[in-house]
This record gives C-alpha cells, structure tokens and sequence, in this order.
C-alpha cells in the first residue's frame, strides 16, 4: 500500500531498432517515457534531432477528430438501446494486437471521406435552407400586399414606397398622409416596434412626402420580390421542401454507413495509442545512426522491460538503470493498494497525486472517508438499495475499469450505510421500526461529541502522518515542533476546557494547563525558526500559535456528520408521513402514497449520497490533508491510453 518504487534508466539502441521497440513498449505498457536532453558540455543542439516532427502529431490529431466525430455522428443513427441491456453488454475485452489489426484492415480514408462528403453536402443544403429562412422572414411582414410592386411601379405618374415607421408614430403619421389626397397609404402589417407601410405618391408632391417621411422616421425597405409577395413565399418554401427532402434522402445515406460504426471505434482508439507513440518518440534523442530513450520504469518490471528490449536489440542495446533522486518532482507516480483502498484513489487522483518524496495518502483516509460517508447517510435501507445495485453492476455489467473502480467505491460507501443504518435504527426514514444504539433525533448532543471526537481523531491523525515523514527523513526535531507542540497546546487546551465542566476530568486540569502552555510556547519559539532575526523568529512563533485558533473551525466542521444524518433522517420521516397519510385514504390515495414513497426516497437516497460524497470529500481534503500533504505528483503515463469503448489487454 504505497507509492510503486521507481528506477530512473537509459536506453542507447540502434535507429533501426527504433519502430519495433516503441510497439514492445506499448505491449509491455508500464513504461513512462521522459524527455530526454542532450549533454551541453560535449554536444551542441545541432548534433541531435527528435525522431518524430509535429507533422506526424497534426496528422494523428486529425485522424483522431475525424474518427471521434464519425462515431458521433452515426450513433445519433442508432436505435436507442435499454440503458440496462447496454450496461450488461457492456465493453468487450479486447488485445492491443486486435485492435490494431481491425484498425489496419478498416480502410479508414475511403470510409470517413465518404461520410464527409455525405456531411458537406447536407450542411450546404442547410446553408441554403437558412438563406431561405432569412429571405421568407425579410418578406413576412409584406405577405399581405394584394399587388406585385412590379406591376404598381409601372405607373408612371406616381412613385411607391414602402418602409417602416415606429408604432409611437403609428397615428400622427398615418392622419398627416390621409389628409393629403393624391398619396395613398396601406398599413400591410404591423408588430411590437414598427408598422409596415406601403405608399403611392403623386410625383407632383413627392419632396414634399419625402420631407413629411424623414420628419417621422420613415425606414424604407427594398422588397425583393418580382410577383406578388405571398407567391415569392411560396416559392420559397417549396425550395426548402425540396432541400430538406435532399437532406432526409443523405441522412437515410448515412444510415447505411451505421455498419462501420464499431470499425471507427477501433480506428479512433488505435490512433489514440499510435499518438502516445509518437508522443514518446518525440521525447527521443536521435543521431543518424543511435537513439537515446529516458524513463522510468516500476522497480519490479525492470528486469522485465529488459527481456522486451532483448527481443526487439538481441546485445546491441546499452541500458542503464538507478534510483530516482528522492525529492526530485519529475518522477511519475503510480499508486498500489490493496483490494479495500484501492478504489479510493479516484479521490486521491482528483485532488492532486502525492510527490514521491510524500506518502500515499489513500490507505490513510480511505478508512476515515468509509466512516463518515456512512455517518452522513445513516440509512439501511438507503444502504441495501446501493448494495444491491452496485453490486449486481460489478457482477453482470461489462465495465471499463474506470467504471468498475467506481462502482466498487460506492459499493463499499453503501456497507458503512448499512452498518450506521443499524446504529441509528433508520430503515427509509424509519418506515420500519427496530432498536437503535443512537437515536438522532433524540440524541443529537450525542451525535455533537460523536462528531468532535471522530473530527479530533481525524486531524490528529493526519498530524501523526506528519510526525511520521519528518521522523522518516531524519527530522525529529520538527516532528516535535511541528506536531508534538500542536498536540501539547491543542489537546492540553480541550482537556482544560472540559475540566471546568466535567468533574471526572477537573483534577487533571493543572496538569493539562501546564501541558498546554509547554505547547504554546514551544511553538512560539520555534514556529519562526527558519528566520534570521529574533525579533522575525518570535514574530512569527506568535503568528504561527494564532493558527490554534483556525483548529475551533476544524472541529466545527466535523458538524457536518451530525447536521446531514439529521436532515436525511428528517426528510424521510416527512416523506413517510405524507405517505402514511395519504395511504390512509382511498384507493386513488394509496397509489399516490406508493408513487410518492419510492419517488421521493429515492431522492432523498441520492441527496444523501451526493451530500456525503461532497462533503466527506470536503472533510478530507481541508481538515485532514492540509496536516502533511502537499500532492503536485506527475502521474505515471502508460503505454496504452484509457480507452472510452473497450478493455485493451
């Protein structure tokens, strides 16, 4: 249960042997490739060259877009599946051998460029349909004109117009031209802002329309449309029938190429795993003849590796390996736990992956994350509804490993829900009734301490942690600064408080005052002891003991525990209440009491998971972590990607 030991090596093969080796690497998948630097004292930069060119990457990025996006695209062609069957059907396992072979055979170029060409197509007859739409709707509002501006402009004493004038001006406007007889107006249309007018105006007058227009904002507008505007609509809308109907006949097309869909998924996770190749190689050195590989590799696959480079170089090959400069932040970590931890390292990775000078904080808190998660949900019920479900996924269900782990995660989080379920004699919010050893409800000053003392546990332990790496790395003088002090003022400071209301602790409390002021000035002395001046050293002993003030929030914190098993436990006992009451009616009454009793409990189920998952998170990454860990590790990069469609052996 710990960060996996690493060895630093070095690899001199032969040009040739190049193309073979970096296919053995990705076989063998536990090899973390670094970048590789030339020697500046005995070489220039214009000895060496990168095996690999950014041409290579565009070019295997581009081919894993177009695989992705033909994937996309023909699964919106795809029948709907029952979320449960595809669950059961899963990924299917597949070897990295497979893959590329069903990769190869796939003509890929003559396939996507079919379907693209299908695309190109429907998207410009969808160009057009949007050109059309933009056209009708410059035409709407000119729907109802009962002549064709063509035919009126060929009356030659008159002039015509259309155009816009703003509702405000509707009425002035339209009095002011039906006082004048030889102009004619038409309001054709009107909406929120503008009416739509048309006018004919005799030539003799026309400046002095004009003038009258422009006064009240009269917008005019070019109606481009040789017949009467309703038929040009028309026309219009057949034209997009028929685009539409193309586009319907290139969707049936692309429904054929359904067929290949699985193809493109092996083509697009073959490319994934030919770019971290390429990726790798760019990290070589190359000369015209030798290549120069740096990595890591885990201590125990060493020997390993070197049986792979053996096949692909026989003796010609140079390989050295050492131990990794412990504090150095370029080593990749890779984590190893245990059946039980295992599983919590998505909440190690979501944080930040530990240093490899740091610990694996996972075996640490995963026992911690268990209890409190299943604190917070409280229920049994709740409990066997995720037991059952999880565990019926990992046992029916084809899962890629990412899922799996997370389902094992939540399966375990659901026994510690049974465990407090049983404690707290909660069955759905109390539905059935059975023993308690702690009823919420009523002991909720019991649930408080409960709460304080896991949360003291908690962060005491992770200063323990502490404790335990500076004693590891030859520190014990700040194991007892950093931590011993801590514990002194801190647990010296609760214990003195308890005195002064629990007889049973009273005649310890000088002890725990002097213990706790030992603390305090120890840390005053020593909490600036890496600064220069005394003055700076004590300025910052007194600032560092300030920091005892932030461990009252921390253990209020801890709160949490009692305030989310208390709000699930009430929200079910209201959900069970409106059913119980509504069940006590009719027939119409009992169904609505059973739909809101499965209903409603199954989101509470889920509020409460969610709570907990949040807020334990929360617990364990500000209370616990900022004790001893820093994370800022580079995770270990296999060979073989994470695929999103199959298991790669």
């Amino acid at each position: 249960m710990a960060i996996v030991k690493m060895k630093k090596f070095k690899l001199f093969i032969f040009d040739e042997n190049r193309e073979n080796l970096i296919n053995k690497f990705q076989k063998f998948n536990y090899v973390h490739i670094d970048e590789s630097d030339f020697d500046e004292d005995n070489f220039s930069e214009d000895d060496f060259t990168r095996p690999r060119s950014s041409e290579d990457l565009i070019d295997i990025d581009d081919k894993i877009k177009r695989s992705k996006e033909d994937i996309d695209l023909l699964l919106k062609f795809k029948d709907k599946e029952n979320p449960i069957k595809a669950m059961k059907d899963g990924v299917s396992n597949i070897s990295l051998e497979e893959l590329t072979a069903r990769a190869m055979t796939f003509p890929f170029e003559k396939i996507d460029g079919e379907i693209r060409n299908l695309v190109d197509k429907k998207d410009k007859n969808k160009s057009k349909i949007q050109n059309i739409d933009s056209k009708i709707a410059e035409l709407k509002p000119w729907e109802d004109l009962s002549s064709s501006l063509k035919d009126l402009s060929k009356l030659g004493s008159v002039n015509i117009y259309t155009g816009t004038v703003s509702s405000n001006h509707e009425d002035d406007f339209e009095g002011e031209v039906i006082k004048n007889d030889l102009a004619y107006l038409e309001r054709v249309s009107k909406d929120k802002n503008f009416n739509y007018y048309l006018m004919i105006v005799e030539k003799s007058i026309d400046e002095e329309i004009k003038v009258f227009m422009t006064s009240y904002g009269f917008t005019p507008i070019n109606i481009k449309s040789d017949g009467k505007v309703k038929d040009t609509i028309g026309f219009y809308e057949k034209d997009k029938d028929l685009l539409f109907e193309k586009n319907n006949k290139i969707e049936d097309e692309l429904r054929t190429y359904l067929k290949y869909l699985e193809d493109f998924k092996y083509s697009y996770e073959h490319y994934r795993n030919e770019k971290i190749k390429i990726m790798s190689e760019r990290k070589f050195l190359k000369t015209t003849e030798v290549n120069l590989i740096e990595g890591y590799v885990p201590e125990d696959k060493l020997s390993d590796l070197e049986k792979e480079i053996q096949k692909v170089c026989k003796d010609n090959y140079y390989l050295r390996a050492e131990d990794p400069e412990r504090d150095s932040k370029e080593v990749p970590i890779l984590l190893k736990n245990n059946a039980f931890v295992s599983p919590f390292e998505i909440m190690t990775e979501m944080y930040s992956m530990p240093r490899y000078n740091e610990i694996d904080p996972t075996p640490f808190f995963a026992p911690f994350y268990f209890i409190f998660a299943g604190i917070m949900v409280g229920d049994f019920g709740y409990g066997i509804l995720v037991f059952l479900a999880t565990f019926f996924a990992l046992k029916k269900f084809k899962l890629t490993d990412k899922k799996r782990r997370f389902f094992k995660f939540f399966n375990y989080l659901s026994i510690s829900t049974i465990i407090f379920g049983l404690v707290f004699g909660s069955f759905f919010g109390g539905i059935i009734e059975f023993p308690s050893l702690i009823d919420p409800a009523e002991d909720s000053t019991l649930l408080v301490i409960l709460s304080v003392i896991l949360g003291g546990i908690h962060i005491f332990f992770g200063l323990g942690i502490k404790a335990y790496m500076n004693i590891r790395d030859g520190k014990p003088k700040d194991a007892l600064y950093d931590v011993g002090f801590w514990y002194m003022a801190v647990l010296g400071a609760i214990g003195f408080i308890l005195g002064k209301f629990l007889p049973q602790v009273a005649p310890y409390g000088k002890l725990l005052m002097i213990i706790m002021i030992i603390g305090m000035v120890g840390i005053v002395a020593t909490g600036g002891r890496d600064e220069k001046s005394t003055g700076a050293k004590i300025g910052w002993g007194v600032y560092s003991l300030y920091g005892i003030t932030s461990y009252l929030g921390d253990f209020v914190s801890y709160l949490r525990l009692m305030a989310l098993v208390l709000s699930g436990s009430f929200l079910g006992l209201a959900i069970n209440m409106i059913a119980g009451m509504l069940f006590e009616s009719n027939i119409l009454g009992k169904l609505f009491a059973i739909v809101i009793f499965v209903v409603f409990q199954l989101f509470n189920a889920f509020l409460s998971y969610l709570s907990a998952y949040v807020h334990t998170a929360r617990l364990t990454y500000v209370e616990m972590f900022n004790k001893f860990y820093e994370g800022g590790g580079i995770p270990f990069k296999k060979m073989i990607e994470n695929s999103d469609y199959f298991n790669i052996d």
